[in-house]
């Protein structure tokens, strides 16, 4: 059956002989795999053996027929680093159907094509599928207080709004800063202060969340991550990358909306998934087909850049596209636009905007 993961510990209540986590968030994957090793332990299952992820279709033969000289039944757990093979799958659905005394846990990325296929079907019916998923911004806040509750942490609005901001997109770290606060706050609330003076920045950000901001016209936070993504010495080209794709994806469905074409009508050609519309739908809105085409035009000089076909600030340059894509002008100025040079004011409205984000 399928569990979310927060539901996971209320499904323990009874045994079954197979467990797969799936997905790509780190954090919830680590918690719910050791949530079914310590009930494994309850039950007297205290032998456990790892197959790690290798080219052979079916470790768990070896395994599986090899009694143990300790115990009754161990925990096997198999750990994938790609998607499931079909001979794999079959290997996992001959081990249920067998029976076994032994349990098998099993650890993969985010699931695909594995969900229409006879073996997960089989897993399905006999044990417990948590599927994890990056937990999105607008839902931070209420995971961390819940996290805090459990931990006896009372956190006031702004402690809970500066956690967000420095741990975002690391599960792991927010997780680590509260226990961290728990030890510290004595039974006193937690306040914004509190948390810039005791934890330090830990915020962890992907190329697709920085386009996703960018598309749902986050321009600060889009360039908080781009601040953070250049401060741990990252390669630009993905960004670049990235930011091309999506501009170009807008700069035809643009084109496809001036010629008659409905949103809903490009999403289910295009197949876009549910969750990516509704920044999309934003992105859309605020743009046009000469800003996508501009912008497609500026990565592609940010791209000689990378590659040292263009003496460019790469990422300069990438913050005004970050800011444009958002739909914020970095070059415009507080003061009247006649009063100074076009290249001072740009550079004067890019470093106020880069003040109010806390980047200067």
């Amino acid at each position: 059956m399928k569990v979310y993961p927060e539901k996971l510990q209320q499904a323990l209540h009874q045994n079954f002989p197979v467990y797969l986590v799936a997905g790509d968030e780190p954090w919830q994957k680590m918690e719910a795999a050791d949530q079914i090793r310590a009930h494994c332990k309850k039950q007297g299952i205290l032998e456990r053996q790892i197959i790690e992820d290798t080219n052979a279709a079916n470790p768990l033969t070896d395994q599986a027929g090899t009694m143990s000289l300790f115990a009754e039944s161990r925990l096997l757990e198999w750990r994938f680093d790609k998607s499931i093979k079909k001979a794999q799958g079959e290997a996992i659905q001959s081990f249920i159907n067998s029976q076994p005394s032994d349990v098998l846990l099993i650890t993969a990325p985010k699931l695909s094509n594995e969900k229409r296929t006879s073996w997960f079907k089989t897993l399905e019916q006999a044990g417990i599928v948590v599927e994890v998923w990056p937990i999105p911004a607008e839902r931070l806040g209420g995971w961390l207080r819940q996290r805090a509750t459990n931990l006896n942490v009372q956190l006031d609005n702004d402690a809970v709004q500066v956690l967000i901001e420095r741990c975002e997109g690391n599960l792991l770290a927010a997780h680590q800063d509260l226990q961290m606060l728990s030890l510290l706050a004595e039974g006193n609330v937690i306040t914004g202060d509190n948390i810039r003076q005791y934890v330090g920045e830990n915020a962890r950000y992907s190329t697709f969340e920085l386009g996703d901001a960018c598309l749902a016209g986050q321009a600060d936070r889009a360039l908080r991550m781009l601040a953070s993504i250049e401060a741990e010495g990252t390669y630009p080209l993905p960004i670049v990358n990235q930011l091309l794709r999506e501009c170009q994806s807008l700069a035809k469905w643009s084109e496809d909306i001036a010629a008659g074409s409905s949103i809903p009508e490009i999403f289910k050609a295009n197949r876009v998934w549910p969750k990516k519309q509704k920044v999309l739908q934003v992105a859309l809105s605020k743009g046009s087909v000469k800003k996508w085409y501009a912008m497609i035009q500026r990565l592609t000089m940010i791209d000689k850049g990378v590659k040292g076909q263009a003496d460019i600030d790469v990422w300069q340059e990438l913050s005004y596209v970050v800011c444009l894509i958002a739909g914020v002008n970095p070059f415009r100025s507080k003061s009247k636009p006649t009063q100074q040079k076009p290249s001072q004011a740009a550079a004067e409205g890019l470093s106020d905007l880069k003040k109010a984000f806390g980047m200067s």
